[in-house]
């Protein structure tokens, strides 16, 4: 299974200055959708993980991560951020099931790795 590292201010740029993609969910523990859905995120992670190798996923606590959330407007929980060398490129807003995420991760790999 692949590594979802959790990120904050410390180590944010660990992502931020990533020469690839990265997915990044912003999550809290006591969000409900957040705790019920990370399974998905997990296995998503774990399958994408394996076919890319330019592809990092990591997680964001949003009361341990205040700068953060706010850094990159994130108002609604859980909201995951697909970073493509450091600048974000998709918003994915509330609870998505496996395939969905996949194939909007998928398509915003595909459009953005055409124009390099």
């Amino acid at each position: 299974m692949s590594q979802i590292v959790e990120y904050n201010e410390d180590n944010a740029s660990d992502y931020e200055w990533f020469d690839g993609f990265a997915v990044i969910r912003f999550y809290a523990d006591w969000c409900a959708p957040c705790v019920q859905n990370f399974p998905v995120f997990e296995q998503c992670a774990s399958q994408m993980s394996t076919q890319h190798t330019r592809l990092k996923f990591g997680k964001v606590n949003v009361d341990s991560s205040p700068i953060l959330t706010l850094r990159y407007n994130v108002y609604g929980l859980p909201s995951t951020l697909l970073f493509y060398r450091g600048q974000v490129i998709q918003r994915i807003a509330g609870v998505k099931s496996l395939s969905e995420l996949t194939a909007i991760i998928q398509d915003a790999m595909q459009s953005h790795s055409t124009h390099d």
